[in-house]
């Protein structure tokens, strides 16, 4: 049998547990994510590009918070992989990501053949494939009309 002074001191060290989960429980701190997003986007097309010729007559804009934020959520939506085995391909754009409290870039090339993105980020490039055109679509959207290449150099996407 127990004496009164344990089962008190049972139930007292239960509640101070329990006050003490419940306190831990209300008291949460808030963390916010430290990683960088995008603030700027320069995007580059181009009046003139064939596969026999680099791209020439860089036509560019300056994008700025949502419709660059915008941008980079359509490269994030792209699959990685793909390739850029085409005999004839051509670069239709370039776009390059300004990061918040980061002096990194992230540099990204458009080719029209295979419908390739070439994304550079500290050095190390990756492939991803932008089969349905939708970033192209939207670098088209943001270029003026004299970018002619970019406009309409894309086998993979315009026939």
């Amino acid at each position: 049998m127990r004496g009164p002074g344990r089962v008190i001191m049972a139930v007292a060290a239960t509640a101070l547990v329990a006050g003490c989960s419940a306190a831990a429980a209300t008291h949460t701190t808030t963390t916010t994510s430290t990683a960088p997003t995008v603030t700027q986007a320069t995007v580059t097309g181009y009046k003139t590009g064939s596969p026999a010729f680099e791209s020439a007559g860089p036509v560019t804009v300056v994008l700025h918070g949502k419709t660059a934020a915008d941008l980079d959520h359509i490269l994030n939506s792209l699959p990685k992989g793909g390739s850029m085995d085409c005999v004839e391909n051509v670069l239709l754009y370039n776009i390059t990501f300004a990061l918040t409290g980061s002096h990194k870039t992230i540099d990204v090339d458009g080719y029209g053949c295979v419908a390739a993105v070439a994304v550079t980020v500290d050095g190390k490039t990756t492939l991803r494939t932008d089969k349905g055109c939708t970033l192209l679509a939207a670098v088209r959207k943001v270029l003026p009309a004299r970018a002619v290449a970019t406009q309409q150099g894309a086998a993979a996407c315009d026939g």
